[in-house]
């Protein structure tokens, strides 16, 4: 769903801004999830010699400009990219725009950019935006072919709509928990406990009755709404969304899911923006137990709180929670990178670039910063050191083959159920009635689906 990294690092789309540290080099106060934003080092792009990943002479020779479209968590990959296509190609600009604060904006700016005569060859595509790219914005099919061999094709399904390939999975997720261990002891809780909903749901009673002054759970909202819906209700094998695209919102598991989550927002205020507020609250201000985290917010976050040494505290992460009986079947979030380009030439270039942004230097750099799924082999070899340090990382490897593609929206106002959905859920953790909540959502989504 949207990425919205521990969006950590998330926001409703893949974002960037992690847990921070507070403070400013003259002594003036720094709000702390601006204080510092991880950044991807400078990474060497390249393409191998794969039979169509580059461009021909010919193309080489006629293009001068490409235009490539990102959020702005993406911008320091995507300056890879440009470096290694300007050397590559004398001559040639690539213009990077990654102004997008999240991907429906920058769905409305490829829209307007492209109605005005200036269209993009290449984007970054949020997996349940994928039928917008598809039927709306003309993204190209693509072939795995044009991939490394080292590019763990395991991803590939989650970038395809309607059976094709129409964006190559370049950052992935899935939520998680993290938790205060302290806390967890003095409540005499089990983290193994949380596994499932039930689990979560107890340990939360426990932390309330225990007379710590911190709040037992706070799922921050903003964006997340949908995405923990589907992943609770995914977990029973019942996804939100029927195979033929409709909406399917009032099933037991979905019923159940929105029990949990309107039993949570008992618990205290939940917040909205993950990142100004999940994780301050959790990290810097101890107010909370229990988060909900994307994966590529866990990095800065323990090493935040890694750094304050002895006023720091041990943190504990794992998947979020299954539905009682559930299995983890996680519903991914993330983003792929599209083709636009409907001329033979800009898509001969476009596919190169794309290619050179999927070079395991690029994934090992935006991993060491925002720790999505590596989606190539050889970047997770090379990122032994990395997981070394951040060991809590390496467990959710074993859910790779599970993972299950966002829900992908159709229709020409598909773009906005996820944020209608979000709506509905809010509403349900602050009070309303999750089974009336859920009909009326089934409702509304059927038209915007039309």
């Amino acid at each position: 769903m949207r990425a919205v990294p521990l969006t950590a690092a998330l926001t409703s789309v893949v974002t960037a801004g992690l847990l921070t540290a507070c403070g400013g080099g003259s002594g003036t106060a720094v709000d702390p999830a601006e204080s510092l934003r991880p950044t991807a080092r400078a990474a060497t792009a390249s393409v191998d010699d794969v039979n169509g990943a580059k461009a021909s002479a010919e193309c080489a020779a006629s293009v001068k400009t490409l235009r490539m479209y990102a959020v702005g968590s993406l911008n320091d990959a995507a300056k890879s990219g440009k470096a290694y296509m300007e050397a590559a190609h004398p001559g040639l600009t690539v213009e990077l725009s990654a102004d997008a604060t999240g991907y429906p904006e920058l769905v409305a700016q490829l829209s307007a950019d492209r109605a005005a005569g200036r269209p993009a060859d290449v984007a970054v595509a949020g997996f349940d935006l994928l039928p917008t790219f598809a039927d709306e914005l003309g993204a190209q099919p693509l072939s795995p072919k044009l991939l490394r061999a080292s590019y763990d094709q395991r991803f590939l399904p989650l970038g395809e709509y309607d059976g094709k390939l129409v964006a190559i999975p370049q950052q992935v997720s899935m939520l998680a928990l993290v938790y205060n261990v302290d806390a967890l002891k003095k409540a005499g809780v089990d983290p193994a406990t949380l596994k499932t909903t039930a689990g979560v749901l107890a340990a939360a009673e426990k932390i309330k009755n225990s007379g710590q002054s911190i709040q037992p759970i706070d799922l921050p909202t903003q964006g997340f709404g949908q995405w923990y819906l589907s992943t609770l209700a995914s977990s029973k094998g019942t996804p939100v969304q029927k195979a033929d695209g409709q909406p399917d919102l009032t099933t037991p598991a979905a019923r159940e899911a929105a029990a949990f989550l309107r039993k949570v927002g008992t618990y205290g205020p939940q917040s909205g923006d993950a990142t100004r507020e999940g994780l301050l609250r959790f990290g810097i201000r101890r107010e909370t137990a229990i988060s909900a985290v994307t994966l590529p917010s866990i990095s800065g976050g323990l090493k935040y709180i890694h750094d304050q040494g002895a006023a720091g505290f041990e943190v504990g992460v794992m998947p979020f929670p299954t539905l009682p009986g559930g299995t983890i079947r996680p519903v991914s979030g993330g983003n792929g990178l599209a083709i636009l380009s409907t001329d033979r030439c800009q898509r001969e270039m476009a596919t190169e670039l794309v290619v050179a942004l999927l070079s395991p230097d690029v994934i090992k750099a935006g991993t060491e910063a925002f720790s999505f799924f590596p989606v190539d082999n050889t970047a997770r070899t090379q990122l032994a050191s990395f997981y070394q340090q951040y060991p809590e990382l390496t467990q959710f490897d074993a859910f790779i083959p599970s993972l299950v593609q966002a829900p992908q929206w159709g229709g020409t106002r598909g773009g906005e159920v996820h944020d209608a959905i979000n709506d509905e859920v809010v509403a349900i953790m602050t009070g309303a009635d999750p089974n009336s909540t859920l009909a009326g959502a089934q409702r509304k989504v059927t038209e915007l689906v039309r």
